[in-house]
């Protein structure tokens, strides 16, 4: 089913349409809640605020991933260049990322989503797993040996003669920007804080966006069917999820399938419409993230 089949020209042609106002305010919106979090923490400092902040930053990183991935599409802002230019600067490389090689990778798993080929299979192919086993990637997310992994990744492929131009830049953008996120705490005489950044970015960041690989593809009607309804999931969410699981819409995952050029900030409208078409009729739609938990588990 292709989003032809359902919807008109002109609502495709609705639904596409960029507005950079609401894109600046994404952007806008994420950094302030990591700035929230960390006054927060600065006026209030105790045990319940911090784990509050590291929640809160480690959804904003979550939000940048997110974002850098909308900018890869171009479908963030009219302009290609501005996209380009925040997608690098202002949602990759904070959380270490390269969106260039990034969306290379991503447009072959749109290319091949329900398919062997997929190469974002690894990160649901193992799905249903027992409630023993969530625990444990759970706690190892937590625990902070997700992040080691990664970074030992890092150092890997920085090492290999191929790959480490494109790294190496990658990687020193990202020193870069937390070096400037670093000397705003210094500047504000609370340099300490930006221990909750990499607290954050090294256990809840990890476990955030391995909920959303779970949520978007893992243990759904048919993982090897060409229907976007059978191999791809949309959850639905509560205000709190939206905070730390899933924010940028990216919940509305079967939309962004059926047209990955939507901008995010229409996807809700285009999930009502789809819906109201009767799209849904025959597709499983969990009413938020622990009921989506629990169906991807045995």
């Amino acid at each position: 089913m292709k989003a032809h089949d359902i919807l008109s020209r002109q609502e495709i042609l609705q639904l596409m349409t960029k507005n950079n106002l609401r894109a600046t305010i994404l952007i806008m919106n994420s950094w302030a809640w990591v700035i929230a979090a960390m006054a927060l923490v600065a006026i209030w400092t105790n045990v319940v605020t911090i784990i509050l902040a590291v929640l809160i930053i480690g959804g904003r990183q979550l939000s940048f991933a997110i974002l850098m991935h909308d900018c890869g599409h171009n479908s963030l802002f009219k302009s290609s260049k501005l996209n380009q230019f925040v997608g690098t600067w202002l949602a990759a490389a904070p959380i270490f990322s390269d969106m260039q090689t990034y969306s290379r990778q991503h447009s072959l798993h749109h290319k091949d989503v329900g398919t062997a080929k997929d190469p974002d299979l690894g990160n649901y192919a193992g799905y249903p797993v027992s409630k023993m086993s969530l625990f444990r990637k759970i706690l190892r997310d937590l625990s902070g040996l997700t992040a080691l992994k990664f970074w030992f990744y890092i150092l890997k492929t920085r090492a290999q003669d191929n790959k480490s131009m494109v790294t190496n830049i990658a990687f020193c953008r990202g020193l870069a920007v937390n070096l400037m996120l670093f000397l705003s705490c210094y500047l504000a005489h609370v340099p300490w804080l930006y221990l909750l950044w990499l607290l954050a970015y090294n256990t809840t960041y990890f476990l955030f966006l391995r909920i959303r690989h779970v949520g978007e593809h893992a243990a759904v009607p048919n993982p090897l069917s060409r229907n976007m309804f059978e191999n791809t999931r949309t959850t639905l969410s509560s205000w709190w999820e939206r905070i730390i699981v899933c924010p940028v819409y990216v919940n509305y995952h079967i939309e962004h399938h059926l047209l990955p050029s939507v901008p995010p900030y229409n996807l809700k409208k285009m999930h009502n419409w789809l819906v109201a078409k009767g799209a849904y009729k025959h597709t499983p739609l969990p009413s938020g993230y622990i009921a989506m938990l629990r169906s991807v588990v045995n």
